[in-house]
This record gives structure tokens, C-alpha cells and sequence, in this order.
């Protein structure tokens, strides 16, 4: 079947390459990352290669109104040592837009995500973005969002979806029917910043005994410092229980006129979860540092710094210095990493200890 898809985007490209009545986009990202720790084995050591082909169809059908259709399959092969684990292809977007001065309608697997803050992410409900990836790769959920422009800047998005990333899905273990959710969210400019108010709900076509209710605020200032923070509280109910998780995260940023400009950032988040009732005893605690210099046109230094606290266990903290260049299509990217054991909540995979990740990717 995914073979079938591919196919069918590669046709569909050559069919509608001489029609001057579309726009058509064909590009792709073929990458390598492979980590391997200090003290550990080969054998341990993971390789992913993979090929993201992506096809782009924009149709102007008036001069105010585009209808537009995006695809790509993400194409892998996961190694472990010299011993493949994994070889598979998955669609990575399926996307049909339609597009107005001031709508915005989108039906398929798409990327959604929202919110200010960028390491430690409370509004990270829909994504597995991971600021620490130089590719951004993140899969999609299916749904259907609109999304609507005001005259004063605000704008208000509307969404149902569809077997969402999200950690609750475990209760539902396999079914054949899909858990459907629906939420929104509204953006207001405000001097110097902007203000969100989100709203989401799961399992709105009761396929389980399982609902989650979320509600949260955020908001960004750019002052002589970035200022923002992320504010969330949900409610969890089962036939057992009721259980209420709040978050809360600030963070600042600010680029020190050292050199070409040495951007940091810093977050702080805390969580705390526990039955409705009690005093939410249970709670993590997170700190993440970033850093950002530029050495040149084609070449940067990044370092990033997480510290996390849990109840039960010690304290973790993992650090990553990289170095990244550019030569026309190419990205290289370069990091020294320490990963403990146990790490919750990261879309970066690196095998533990202290460690060297290298990234290459093609982009044509």
C-alpha cells in the first residue's frame, strides 16, 4: 500500500509537470544520523537513513482563492550496529488546503502545533518537534482544522482529529474505531506580543470510558528581553477516577552583542499531577539552557542544556554541543551528547553515556 502511494505521487508529478494551469513543487530531503556512545558497542551504536520525497500542488482558481494539495512519504531504514532492524515507509503529509485572503482550510495528515516556547513545551499536545533535531522532523495527525483571519491581527483555528500523538492513547490500547477530538484556539495581538487561549478535548465519539478536557493560556512579549510562558490544566476522567494535571513554564531570551551575537535562552517548567481533591503532590520540575553563535555564513554553534527532576527518581541532566555547516545543499551537523538512562519526553534517541551524533542531509 505505501509502495502504492509513492507511485501515485511520482505519477502525479509527471502528469501535471507541463501543465501551466498548476503550480507544481517536487523536492526531497534524503538524511543519515548515526550516534554511538563512548563506552559502548558497535553493535548498540543506531543508523537511520532515510528519503522524504514531497510533492506540492497549488491551483489559483481565482485570483483571491488556491486550492493546494501536499504529500511526502517518509522512506527509513533503522540499523543497529551493522544489523538492520527496520525497513518501512509511512506518509509523512497528506494535506489538502484551500485557501481564501482570510480563511484557511486543511483536510488530511498534517503538522499542527502552537505556542512560544521552544524546548520546554506545555502546548506540545499535537507534534514531537525536538529544538535539539536540525532536521525538524515531526510526524502528523490527522484532522481537519480551519483557521480564520481578523481585521486586527487576531486569528481563531478550529480543529477535529483523529488518533492524535498523545500519551493518553495507551488506555485505548488496539481498536478498530478511532478516538475522535475537537478544540480550538485563538491568537490576539497585544503591544509587543501576542495571547493565546486553547482549548481540546479527547475522545468526543465516546469510543472509551476514557475523556480529557485541556484548557490553556500562553503569551509572548518582545520587550528588551523575549518574555513568554505557557499555562495549561486538564482534567482526566476514567470509571475509577478522576485525575487533574496543571503546568506551568516561563521562559527569556536575549542575544549578548558578543561577536556575531551570542543568542541564549533560558526555561523553566513544573508540573504537577495527582487525583481531584488532594494537593497535587506529584510533580516534575524542568530547566533547559540554549545557546546559539554564529561563526560565519555557513557555520553555527548550538548547545543545549536540560535538567529534570522527578519524585522517584535522581535528578537527570543532559547537555548537547554541536556544531552545524551548510555547503549549498548539503547540512552536516556534528554534537557531543551525555544521555542518562532514563530520559522522558525527548524525540531525540541517542544511546546512553556520553556520546558523538552526526547528521548529513540532501536537500533538492
Amino acid at each position: 500500500m505505501k509502495s502504492i502511494i509513492l507511485i501515485i505521487l511520482l505519477s502525479l508529478s509527471a502528469l501535471f509537470a507541463n501543465d501551466r494551469s498548476l503550480n507544481l513543487q517536487w523536492k526531497g530531503q534524503a538524511s543519515v544520523i548515526h550516534a554511538s556512545s563512548f563506552a559502548g558497542s558497535f553493535d548498540e551504536s543506531p543508523t537511520t537513513m532515510r528519503y522524504i520525497p514531497q510533492l506540492r500542488l497549488d491551483f489559483q482558481i481565482s485570483p483571491a482563492n488556491r486550492l493546494g494539495f501536499d504529500a511526502a512519504v517518509d522512506v527509513y531504514n533503522y540499523s543497529l550496529g551493522d544489523s538492520l532492524v527496520d525497513m518501512d515507509g509511512d506518509l509523512y503529509r497528506f494535506t489538502l488546503r484551500y485557501d481564501t485572503p482570510k480563511t484557511q482550510v486543511r483536510v488530511g495528515l498534517q503538522k499542527i502545533n502552537f505556542g512560544p516556547a521552544r524546548m520546554l513545551r506545555v502546548l506540545q499536545w499535537f507534534d514531537e518537534l525536538d529544538p535539539r533535531d536540525p532536521l525538524a522532523l515531526s510526524p502528523g495527525v490527522w484532522a481537519a482544522m480551519g483557521r480564520y483571519y481578523f481585521d486586527n491581527g487576531a486569528n481563531l483555528r478550529l480543529w477535529t482529529m483523529a488518533d492524535a500523538p498523545d500519551q493518553s492513547r495507551s488506555y485505548w490500547g488496539d481498536s478498530d474505531s478511532w478516538p475522535w477530538d475537537a478544540g480550538g484556539r485563538l491568537e490576539y495581538p497585544i503591544p509587543a506580543g501576542t495571547l493565546g487561549l486553547t482549548l481540546h478535548s479527547l475522545d468526543i465519539s465516546n469510543v472509551s470510558d476514557i475523556k480529557e478536557n485541556r484548557i490553556a493560556g500562553d503569551v509572548r512579549v518582545d520587550a528588551v528581553v523575549g518574555l513568554w510562558s505557557e499555562v495549561m490544566f486538564a482534567r482526566i476522567e476514567d470509571p475509577t477516577l478522576t485525575m487533574d494535571v496543571f503546568s506551568v513554564m516561563a521562559g527569556v531570551d536575549y542575544t549578548f552583542g558578543l561577536g556575531n551575537g551570542l543568542y541564549t535562552a533560558l526555561e523553566m517548567a513544573t508540573t504537577y499531577q495527582g487525583t481531584s481533591g488532594d494537593e497535587m503532590p506529584w510533580q516534575i520540575r524542568s530547566y533547559a539552557i540554549s545557546a546559539n553563535y554564529t561563526l560565519g555564513l555557513s557555520d553555527g554553534l548550538t548547545f543545549y542544556l536540560y535538567t529534570l527532576d522527578f519524585p522517584i527518581l535522581e535528578s537527570q541532566t543532559i547537555p548537547m554541543l554541536g556544531w552545524q555547516h551548510t555547503s549549498g545543499n548539503w547540512l552536516f551537523y556534528l554534537a557531543l551528547y551525555d544521555m542518562p538512562e532514563f530520559t522522558a519526553g525527548s524525540g531525540v534517541s541517542l544511546p546512553t553515556g556520553a556520546g558523538l551524533q552526526i547528521n548529513i542531509a540532501f536537500n533538492h
